[in-house]
């Protein structure tokens, strides 16, 4: 079939209206947000006059579109934007019957049988190309497309006003992107303004592209590697925009025809890309904020005409956020326990490196409080908990490793910790735990001059020393005191009651009781309980505060 018959079928099926300047009814426009640089899909044969479409190319599939030049001497334009393929494309012009023939009644004949379609301006590439004429006469024309690497999309603008709907905003001569500050969270970007703000400064703004893989030289190169087109909804997200303090994520996959099953084994189904777009108005210099520390992103800037939602691109630039500096860390030597304080508004970080090959690496904290531990190895994170009181923390050894140990408290007030790094974990410097630290009383056993403790022990042989000590103030102060895992160096000679050795292989008999006398009436009195291990470090049970009858 000639290109005379197929646009003799056009004039047949649509409505003459079409031809007469009531304009094409079949086509759907949608005006997206301002400012978007996108573009809606729109199905109709006919180019609509002033703005820019998106269309869907299959790779090797011809693809054709319309317009018609209706007066003489009429000036229009075509800009063709290829997203992510090379296209091949054809302009051609088919010339109007004229009234004479009309009215000879040979309309079928004479007018598209003699008049031959001429070609105007062919393409074959992937750079933006516009072609601009003035019609000098009433005609026809046809845009010829074509994928010849991939299944694509790409924009078409069409005008007959080019000169006061320019259908491009201009870039500078220079239109490098520059890079003006780099911190842990921020980049700042700034560029030369483009020339049509001069002149339609209400009409044009400036988008920014943001991502982690790669420059882009369109803003539907990106839309393109964003969408997913194997799995098509009508609220699929596609880019998130920044206008007017609101994000509004857009879609425009509502007008596709083509069923999902037939799309998905068209296009690929590379995973979606994180791609942020921001529109800043007429600002040429723009700070990015809230980015990753240590981390590389691609910046683009595109001129956009808000109007007819057509868009020009900078040259991309690129930039390497800082890493946030390394807080001081202190080193452990191996198997020397040492005391630290730390707090909930500040991390402490501490370092051990094994000098020898090791098959276990065993960390012990013993805290006053309530604590956040967190244990890398060699950059990676190996585990983290909380700690209140003693736990042990064990990891496989590896050769040269390095750990770094962060600790913070959890609790409003300063907190005591002990650290201890050791690769030989069997030799503990801290004596083994019962099941439960509580210190338990017994009320009927409770005088006016003594009372009566019990507490835990384990199948491992240990001392105990228990301590007492007469409560003249309140006796919650001195249960939440700070440092109240200080060891029995804080209590004086006489307060201590006695010392003792025991343990039971069956741990549910391993169980101590004493009876502590010559109390006062009525007095309460705080008892603490210490038991000790290897080199005479001791953990402390939870304290106590027993106060003796008044009246016996």
């Amino acid at each position: 079939m000639s290109t005379s018959q197929i646009l003799y079928q056009l004039l047949y099926f649509i409505p003459i209206h079409l031809c007469l300047g009531q304009g094409p009814v079949f086509v759907q426009q949608r005006r997206w947000g301002a400012a978007t640089g996108e573009a809606p899909y729109n199905h109709s044969p006919f180019l609509p006059d002033g703005r820019e479409i998106a269309i869907l190319l299959f790779k090797d599939v011809p693809h054709s579109r319309y317009f018609l030049v209706k007066e003489d001497k009429s000036p229009f334009s075509v800009t063709v934007t290829p997203c992510d393929a090379a296209l091949e494309w054809r302009l051609t012009i088919q010339d109007w019957p004229t009234h004479s023939a009309h009215r000879s009644g040979r309309s079928q004949e004479l007018p598209w049988e003699s008049d031959t379609p001429r070609d105007l301006f062919t393409y074959k590439g992937n750079a933006v190309k516009s072609y601009v004429r003035i019609s000098s006469h009433a005609a026809f024309y046809m845009l010829q497309l074509m994928s010849i690497e991939s299944n694509t999309q790409i924009r078409v603008y069409m005008t007959t006003n080019p000169q006061s709907e320019p259908p491009d905003p201009e870039i500078p001569f220079d239109p490098q992107v520059d890079v003006t500050s780099v911190g842990q969270t921020t980049v700042t970007l700034a560029w030369k303004a483009s020339p049509s703000i001069l002149r339609y400064q209400e009409h044009i703004q400036y988008c920014l592209l943001i991502n982690q893989k790669q420059n882009y030289k369109s803003l539907c190169a990106a839309k393109t590697q964003v969408d997913r087109l194997d799995d098509l909804r009508p609220d699929l997200p596609v880019v998130s925009i920044y206008s007017g303090g609101r994000v509004v994520h857009l879609t425009g996959m509502e007008d596709l025809l083509l069923p999902s099953r037939v799309l998905s084994s068209l296009f690929s189904k590379e995973p979606k890309l994180d791609v942020m777009q921001l529109c800043v108005g007429n600002r040429n210099v723009y700070s990015m904020s809230e980015l990753q520390p240590n981390t590389q992103y691609y910046f683009d800037v595109f001129a956009v005409n808000v109007l007819t939602n057509t868009s020009s691109a900078y040259t991309g630039t690129f930039a390497k956020t800082l890493q946030w500096p390394d807080p001081k860390i202190l080193d452990l030597k191996e198997g020397i326990m040492i005391q630290v304080y730390v707090r909930k508004d500040g991390q402490k970080f501490y370092s051990f490196r094994p000098d020898t090959w090791h098959r276990r690496v065993q960390f012990t904290f013993y805290s006053c409080g309530k604590v956040y531990v967190q244990i890398e190895r060699n950059g990676k994170l190996a585990l983290s908990g909380k700690v209140e009181n003693l736990k042990h923390f064990q990891l496989k050894g590896k050769a040269k490793t390095r750990y770094v140990i962060g600790i913070k408290s959890t609790e409003s007030s300063e907190t005591s910790v002990k650290i201890l790094a050791s690769t030989r974990p069997n030799k503990a410097l801290f004596p083994q735990l019962p099941v439960s630290l509580k210190l338990k009383s017994f009320d009927k056993l409770r005088t006016c001059n003594s009372v009566t403790v019990a507490w835990l022990g384990t199948q491992e042989q240990n001392k105990y020393c228990l301590y007492k000590r007469e409560i003249r103030e309140q006796a919650e102060k001195e249960i939440k005191r700070p440092n109240r895992c200080f060891g029995p160096e804080r209590w004086k000679i006489s307060e201590k009651v006695r010392c003792k050795y025991f343990h039971n292989l069956n741990t549910q008999r391993a169980v101590t009781v004493e009876k502590v006398s010559g109390l006062k009436a009525g007095t309460p009195y705080l008892f603490d309980v210490y038991v000790f291990g290897y080199r005479g470090h001791s953990v402390k049970y939870q304290s106590k505060v027993i106060k003796t009858r008044k009246a016996c």
